[in-house]
């Protein structure tokens, strides 16, 4: 029970130290903690979204699919629910010694330099929108910071499960992805037994707890194409949907709206052609999504990685909850990479889409250290 009770959530530095493949996770809205650990030394890896029909586990898919960044399945070997079966169960496992051999890529600059970045990037995304061949682009953008000694994965995870309720948590690592940890508002897709939801989610505002949240039409429209998007490409898989009026959802400073799909899929099995035509939607990429992920590739300037994929557990046979992956960061051995991003359409304006960034990367800062 010492030990227990001494290292708890930190055990999980130790996985990944190791280069262990594991996911710890919390869903919206639950208390337990649940982990999914690789025993076996591979994660499956695809290079497309169709390979995930009839696949069960735990998938990180990148933004963008790729030899260095393809879609990670984590197997489960072991599947334990709740904090005391999880701790008793690592307590009395041992793990081979391999090393982590994830790079530390560091570099750190200074607020006016990261502005800088930023505003030439903003430059281009926004003058494409002005000659109106693009409806919405997401300009998203990286925050380096030195990893602090005291620096615990683990307990970051346990802080944010704590501090955003309502948000998926996650804490994972392969050898192919690296390790990763966020706290997402938005469902990717999400079903059991026929009845399945997605969200559109789009539009942002810093607001405190009690705040009536007032949207102006930059979030409401940017929020309107992404509800547009999904009907089509559920339509396209032949799947009628409804769809909720745009409401205001939270997660921690940040207001968000959402409408929420509800529809059936009789059969499950074919998961992975349904994520081919959600992902990457509007939220994390612009519209339309071809045109807009081609500019992305070319002009934002640095691989997205993992960050505006997506995660979560794939079950055909029972429960899939997958997420987009957002607010996260990547763990490094001696550095930690932030990731944040915001919509731009013709309406926007540089220093609010700029504080957008800064507010989002807020979310990870205040569960790295206490």
């Amino acid at each position: 029970m010492e030990f227990r009770e001494h290292l708890k959530y930190s055990f999980f530095d130790l996985l990944i130290n190791k280069n262990i493949s594991f996911v710890l996770y919390r869903l919206p809205g639950e208390h337990d903690v649940r982990l999914v650990l690789q025993t076996t030394d591979q994660s499956e890896t695809f290079l497309s979204l169709s390979d995930l029909n009839n696949k069960k586990g735990f998938v990180i898919a990148p933004f963008q699919i790729s030899k260095t960044a393809p879609i990670v399945l984590i197997q489960p070997d072991i599947v334990l629910t709740g904090e005391e079966s999880i701790f008793n169960y690592l307590y009395k496992s041992s793990f081979t010694n391999n090393v982590n051999k994830q790079p530390a890529v560091f570099f750190e600059e200074s607020k006016a330099t990261r502005f800088d970045h930023y505003q030439k990037g903003y430059a281009k995304f926004h003058d494409i929108l002005i000659e109106e061949s693009l409806k919405k682009l997401v300009l998203s953008r990286t925050f380096e910071i030195v990893r602090d000694e005291n620096f615990s994965a683990g307990l970051s995870f346990e802080r944010a499960c704590e501090k955003y309720p309502d948000n998926f948590i996650f804490l994972c690592n392969s050898a192919q992805s690296g390790a990763w940890l966020g706290c997402s508002p938005e469902v990717l897709v999400s079903g059991q037994n026929g009845n399945w939801k997605t969200d559109a989610l789009a539009g942002t505002k810093k607001t405190s707890k009690n705040d009536e949240v007032i949207w102006d039409n930059k979030n409401r429209l940017e929020q309107q194409i992404v509800i547009e998007y999904m009907q089509e490409q559920l339509l396209k898989a032949g799947i009628e949907s409804t769809y909720s009026e745009p409401k205001t959802i939270r997660s921690g400073n940040l207001a968000h709206l959402k409408s929420e799909f509800t529809f059936q899929i009789d059969d499950s099995s074919k998961i992975g052609n349904l994520l081919n035509l959600l992902h990457p939607s509007p939220a994390v990429c612009g519209f339309p999504k071809k045109e807009a992920f081609d500019f992305i590739i070319e002009n934002e300037g640095y691989d997205r990685k993992y960050y505006s994929g997506f995660l979560g557990y794939l079950d055909v046979d029972n429960k899939t909850d997958l997420f987009v992956n957002l607010r996260c960061m990547q763990i490094f051995k001696q550095n930690l990479r932030l990731f944040a991003g915001g919509g731009i359409l013709p309406s926007s304006e540089l220093i609010s889409e700029w504080k957008e960034t800064e507010y989002k990367l807020q979310t990870i800062l205040s569960i790295i250290n206490e």
